[in-house]
């Protein structure tokens, strides 16, 4: 602050307290003791409030959690429920990481909570029931319309599957699927490969072909009407997708929150009527 800048904030916080704070004389100005005394509480107050933001800094930064999950997860599950984790706690911050693999180390990456599929028998990884694996077909209504209904699992092969092989993670995929349901499938065509389980079940939103949709994930679509189960055939791998916190460091009280808030989800879905959609 300028000189005259200075003095007339000391001008206006004199007649504001009703107090003369300063002795004047010529260009040398000295505390009065109504000044002084105003000086020591009001630096006292202003090393508590230094306190106080340093201490909610810190809480928020304690908060703040750290989380990974797969861009099919956030995208189709997460996204359209966190507004009601914000809204039951204000306080806590996320920081979402959309990862491509399932063998990340969660000491060394500093993640709070993340989620992986298998027995729940991890070394140095707490592990909780989040939802069993289901896979079925998914389209939309409008590829149905065009290309006729699905009567079994060996007809899909007449229709346009659309494939994805992602690179540091293992998914079921369309020759598996089929070979459950006792589909010699052979040679399979490929159309369509994307490189990320999202954009298979996208492409069929926009009626580009029949994609392998993870029940818990495709729900909303499905309720939506973007998506339709066109047959009644499911493959439940009997493995379990489980919510994993690591074990060697004590966990974030944010972090069991947002695990509890998770599991009361209940991302086991209903599956739907063959080829329609729910009311």
């Amino acid at each position: 602050m300028s000189q005259p800048a200075v003095s007339k904030t000391i001008k206006l916080l004199e007649e504001a307290t009703g107090l003369k704070l300063f002795h004047r004389e010529h260009t040398r100005l000295e505390l009065t003791a109504e000044g002084l005394r105003f000086y020591r509480e009001t630096q006292q107050a202003f090393d508590h409030l230094h306190m106080v933001l340093t201490s909610l800094r810190k809480k928020h930064s304690n908060d703040t959690v750290r989380v990974s999950f797969s861009a099919s997860f956030v995208q189709l599950w997460l996204l359209p429920r966190l507004k009601d984790f914000k809204a039951r706690y204000p306080d806590i911050s996320l920081r979402i990481e959309e990862s491509s693999r399932d063998d990340q180390d969660l000491n060394e990456e500093n993640i709070d909570l993340s989620a992986r599929l298998g027995a729940g028998k991890w070394p140095g990884i707490h592990a909780w029931h989040f939802v069993t694996e289901e896979v079925i077909p998914v389209c939309s209504a409008e590829y149905l319309r065009e290309y006729g209904p699905i009567s079994d699992a060996a007809d899909l092969l007449n229709h346009r599957l659309l494939h994805f092989e992602e690179k540091h993670r293992v998914r079921l995929g369309w020759h598996e699927w089929l070979a459950q349901h006792s589909v010699p499938a052979g040679r399979i065509n490929q159309d369509f490969i994307f490189t990320d389980a999202l954009s298979s079940i996208e492409a069929a939103v926009f009626g580009q072909g029949i994609a392998l949709g993870w029940k818990h994930l495709v729900h909303d679509h499905v309720q939506a009407g973007r998506l339709v189960y066109p047959l009644d055939a499911v493959y439940r791998s009997g493995q379990v997708i489980h919510l994993i916190m690591p074990a060697q460091r004590p966990a974030k009280p944010g972090a069991m929150l947002f695990r509890d808030w998770l599991l009361e989800q209940g991302a086991d879905a209903p599956v739907f009527e063959v080829g329609t959609t729910p009311a």
